[in-house]
C-alpha cells in the first residue's frame, strides 16, 4: 500500500510541540521552576477525592471509594492543544487520589503544595492514619530485611497491565452499563461492587463531557465527538481512538496493546464506507501516537496472528508504523510481532525504521511466543492475541491480572552472596541464608548448590511477599475501570484485583543473568579446572577489586570462553541455569494459582545494580555495569555478530515467559546503506526462524556517541535503544551513555 510521506502542516506543528514540551520538562528537571498554574495536571487548591470520600462517609466502603474517585475525574480541567485531533488531560494532581499508600505524594511534593496550599499537611495527615489504621500484608519476616531490597527489589502493588479496550469501543459506555446490569442481577453478593462499577462510568462520562465543555468554550468542533462518545459507540474512526485515549489514560496509560488490532474496527468501516481516506487515517494516527507521547506510555504491539489465526496485518498496521518511522518518538515502546506468515514488506519496513534511528519497533517471535504461553496455561485463542505490556513483557491483552515486573533480581548478587556465606559484599549484611564461606565449597558442583540456594531463597521471601500483597489488595483495594476493561470480571462479579481476570501470574526480571554465568563458567575454569588459585583466594581478590592483579583480571576477561560467542564451554552452563530457573519458578503459584515466571529486560537496572555488585569473576570491577540484556555482556562477544545469534538460540526460547532481550548496536551509516539494510534483515529473519524469541537494534556508532558527549548540542535527536525503552542519548546520566558505548559495535 501507499502511504503518505510527509507530515501535514498540524502533525509538523504538533511534533514542534512535543519538542517544546521536552525541553520545559529538561529544564524543570535541571531546577527551574515551572510557573504555578502552568501545564496539564496542575493542582486544582481543592481535594476533590478526599471531599467527597469525606461527604460520603456513611456509603459502603467500596461505594465510597467509586463515589470518591468519580468526583476526583469529574474534576479534570482539560488543556486543550490548538490544532490537536486527540483530546486527554490527566485527571487534576491531589495529595490523595486512591487510597493504597503508593497514590500518595512524596514528601518533596508535599512541601510544594504546603507552601502554597497549607491544608494539603491536613489531607496528607487524615490518609496517613487512615493507612496506619488498616490490616498490612502478612509478609514473610525476611521480606522487612532492606539489605534484601538491594538483591531483589519487590514492586509489589505496581502492576503493568494492558486493558481491552474492544470491550468499550464496540459498545461505548452504554454498553458497558447495560453488560454490569445484566451480570449484577446474576451476582446479589456482589451487588456494591456492581453499583461502583456503574459509579465508575459516571466519572468516565463526566471526565469526556468535561472536556466538551472546554472544547465548546474554545469554539472547537471536537465537543460534539465527546459528547457522543460520553454515552454511545463510537461512530467514525476519531471517535473510537478519542474513546481508547480517554480511557487508557484513565487506566494509568501504561500500555496501549494491540493497537491495530483494537482500533481496525472502527477505521475499516470508515473506509469501506468512503468517508475516510488513507492520508486522513494517517494524520489521525499520527496525533494520537503524538497525544500517547506527551506521557510515558508502554509495551504497544503491531502485526502477528489473528486470536483464531492468519495474519492480523491490516492497514492500520502500516498506518503506525508510518507514525512511528516519522515522528521518532519514546512511547509508546512498540513492537512488531513477527512470524513466518508476516508480509515480507511489512517486516522489511519494521526493518527500516529501526535503522532509520527510530529504533522502534523491536522483532518479537511470535513462533517463540505462543508456545510459551501456551506452557502457562494460556488457552491458544487468547496466546495468538499476546501483547506487549511494561517493558516488553508478554501478556494475553486484556486477560490477565498481574506486575509483569513484579520482582527484579540482581543475579550476579547470588554469587557474591555464596562467596561470602549469604553477606553483603559491600556492605557486610547479612541477606541471604549461610551457605558457608567460600574454603567451604570444595567442588564446583558445591558452590553451584549455594549459589542455587541463595537465588531460590532470595527469590522466594519476594515470591511470598508479592503473593500476600496482592492478597491484601484483593481484600482491600479495588480497580473498577480495569475490572471494566478486563475479560471475565465483570461476568464473574470479581475485581480485577480479585481473581476477575483469566489469568493471575508473577514475573522476576534477572537482571545481569549473564554476568552471573560467565563468573561460574571463569570460577569453573580458573580455581577448579586450571587450579590457578583457591576460592577463598579469588574472594580476597574480588574483594581487592583485584588490585595487584590485573594480569588474572585480563585472563578471566579475555581468555575464559564467555556467552555469546557460540562457545559450548560458555552457552551450555547459561543455558542449564536458564532452564533450571525457569522450571523453578513455572512451578511456583502466585497467590489465585498461576505461574510465576522469568524475563531478562535490560533496563536501567544494568547500571543501577552494578554500582551496588562488587568486583565479579568474569573480569568486571566492582561498581561496573551488570549485563545488560538476555544475550552477552557489553563487550564480551568477539566472534561476530552470526556467533551471538547462534548463541542466543540455544535458550529455552519457546519456554521462557519473556522477553530475553537481546541487545544489538551497529553503525547507523553501514545499515542505512540499502545493501547494509538488506543484510540486517536477512540476518534478523534467521535468526527469528531459528528460534529466537526477541531482537532490537540501535543503529548508533560509538563514535557518533562519544562525539556527542563532547557536542551534546549537535546531537540532540540521536535515540537509542537502552534495554525495555529509548532514551535521548543526550539526555541519559554518564554511566548509562558509557555503558552504551561499551555495548560491541557489529559490523553485518
Amino acid at each position: 500500500m501507499r502511504l503518505p510521506d510527509g507530515m501535514t502542516p498540524r502533525v509538523q506543528a504538533l511534533r514542534q510541540r512535543l519538542d517544546d514540551l521536552r525541553d520545559r520538562q529538561r529544564q524543570v528537571y535541571e531546577g527551574v521552576a515551572p510557573k504555578p498554574g502552568e501545564g496539564p495536571g496542575e493542582y486544582l487548591g481543592y481535594e476533590p477525592f478526599h471531599e467527597a470520600w469525606l461527604a460520603h462517609e456513611n456509603q459502603p466502603p467500596v461505594i465510597r471509594l467509586a463515589l470518591a474517585q468519580a468526583a476526583w475525574r469529574a474534576a479534570v480541567q482539560p488543556q486543550l492543544v490548538p490544532g490537536h485531533l486527540v483530546l486527554g488531560t490527566p485527571p487534576p494532581r491531589c495529595v490523595i487520589t486512591y487510597p493504597t499508600g503508593t497514590y500518595i505524594w512524596d514528601f518533596r511534593l508535599d512541601e510544594a503544595l504546603a507552601a502554597q496550599y497549607p491544608e494539603t499537611q491536613a489531607v496528607a495527615a487524615y490518609w496517613r492514619d487512615w493507612l496506619a489504621a488498616r490490616p498490612a500484608p502478612d509478609l514473610p519476616a525476611e521480606a522487612h530485611n532492606p539489605a534484601l531490597h538491594r538483591v531483589v527489589e519487590m514492586n509489589c502493588l505496581g502492576a503493568h497491565s494492558v486493558q481491552a479496550y474492544d470491550l468499550a469501543l464496540s459498545g461505548g459506555l452504554a454498553g458497558l452499563r447495560e453488560k454490569v446490569a445484566r451480570h449484577g442481577e446474576a451476582h446479589p453478593e456482589a451487588a456494591d461492587w456492581y453499583q461502583a462499577l456503574s459509579i465508575s462510568l459516571d466519572g468516565v462520562r463526566d471526565y469526556i463531557l468535561a472536556h466538551a465543555a472546554a472544547c465548546d468554550l474554545a469554539d472547537d468542533g471536537l465537543a460534539a465527538n465527546c459528547r457522543h462518545i460520553a454515552e454511545h459507540a463510537p461512530k467514525t474512526f476519531l471517535q473510537a481512538v478519542q474513546l481508547f485515549e480517554f480511557l487508557f489514560l484513565l487506566n494509568g496509560h501504561d500500555s496501549p496493546g494491540r493497537l491495530d488490532q483494537v482500533l481496525w474496527p472502527a477505521l475499516r468501516a470508515e473506509l469501506e464506507a468512503g468517508t475516510l481516506d488513507l492520508e486522513q487515517a494517517q494524520e489521525i494516527t499520527d496525533c494520537l501516537y503524538l497525544k500517547m507521547a506527551e506521557h510515558v506510555c508502554y509495551g504497544a504491539t503491531l502485526g502477528g496472528q489473528l486470536p483464531e489465526g492468519g495474519d492480523a496485518t491490516n492497514d492500520l498496521t502500516w498506518l503506525c508504523l508510518n507514525s512511528i518511522r516519522r515522528l521518532r518518538l519514546l512511547s509508546p515502546r512498540t513492537a512488531l510481532r513477527w512470524h513466518r506468515g508476516t508480509p515480507e514488506p511489512l517486516y522489511r519496513a519494521a526493518v527500516g525504521s529501526m535503522v532509520s534511528g527510530a529504533t522502534f519497533p523491536t522483532l518479537v517471535n511470535d513462533e517463540a511466543m505462543v508456545p510459551g504461553l501456551l506452557r502457562r496455561g494460556v488457552r491458544p485463542d487468547h496466546a495468538r492475541d499476546y501483547t506487549f505490556c511494561g517493558c516488553g513483557q508478554t501478556i494475553p491483552q486484556g486477560r490477565a491480572y498481574g506486575g509483569y515486573e513484579d520482582l527484579f533480581a540482581n543475579s550476579a548478587k547470588f554469587l557474591t552472596l555464596a562467596l561470602h556465606n549469604g553477606r553483603d559484599e559491600l556492605t557486610g549484611e547479612q541477606v541471604g541464608p549461610r551457605t558457608g564461606e567460600a574454603k567451604k565449597h570444595g567442588d564446583f558442583a558445591a558452590l553451584e548448590a549455594a549459589v542455587w540456594q541463595q537465588m531460590t531463597s532470595c527469590l522466594g521471601v519476594g515470591i511470598a511477599a508479592t503473593n500476600a500483597t496482592r492478597q491484601w489488595a484483593a481484600e482491600h483495594l479495588h480497580d473498577f475501570l480495569r475490572s471494566l476493561t478486563t475479560h471475565s470480571c465483570v461476568e464473574r462479579g470479581l475485581d480485577w484485583r480479585a481473581g476477575g481476570a483469566d489469568y493471575h501470574e508473577g514475573l522476576v526480571d534477572l537482571v545481569g543473568f549473564t554476568t552471573l554465568a560467565d563468573s561460574l563458567v571463569a570460577i569453573r575454569q580458573v580455581v577448579f579446572e586450571e587450579q590457578r588459585l583457591t576460592l577463598p583466594e579469588l574472594r580476597e581478590v574480588l574483594d581487592s577489586n583485584w588490585e595487584g592483579e590485573e594480569s588474572l583480571r585480563q585472563y578471566c576477561l579475555t581468555r575464559v570462553p564467555k556467552f555469546g560467542n557460540d562457545n559450548p564451554a560458555a552457552d551450555d552452563l547459561l543455558v542449564r541455569w536458564l532452564t533450571r530457573m525457569n522450571d523453578w519458578l513455572f512451578a511456583q503459584e502466585t497467590w489465585r494459582g498461576g505461574h510465576w515466571g522469568l524475563d531478562i529486560v535490560g533496563w536501567s537496572g544494568a547500571v543501577v545494580y552494578g554500582a551496588q555488585t562488587g568486583a565479579t569473576p568474569d573480569g568486571r570491577r566492582a561498581g561496573e555495569p551488570l549485563a545488560d540484556c538476555g544475550g552477552p555482556a557489553q563487550g564480551r562477544d568477539r566472534s561476530g555478530v552470526t556467533a551471538v545469534l547462534r548463541s542466543m538460540a540455544k535458550l529455552p526460547n519457546d519456554a521462557v515467559h519473556g522477553p530475553m532481550v537481546l541487545n544489538l548496536r551497529f553503525p547507523g551509516k553501514l545499515l542505512r546503506d540499502p545493501a547494509g539494510e538488506a543484510k540486517l534483515a536477512d540476518l534478523l529473519r534467521t535468526y527469528l526462524e531459528a528460534g529466537g524469541q526477541q531482537v532490537q537494534v540501535t543503529a548508533v556508532s560509538s563514535e557518533d556517541m562519544r562525539d556527542a558527549q563532547r557536542h551534546p548540542e549537535r546531537h540532540r535527536n540521536l535515540i537509542v535503544r537502552v534495554g525495555g525503552f529509548s532514551a535521548f542519548f543526550v539526555e541519559l546520566d554518564p554511566a548509562f551513555q558509557e555503558e552504551m558505548v561499551q555495548r560491541t559495535e557489529h559490523e553485518v
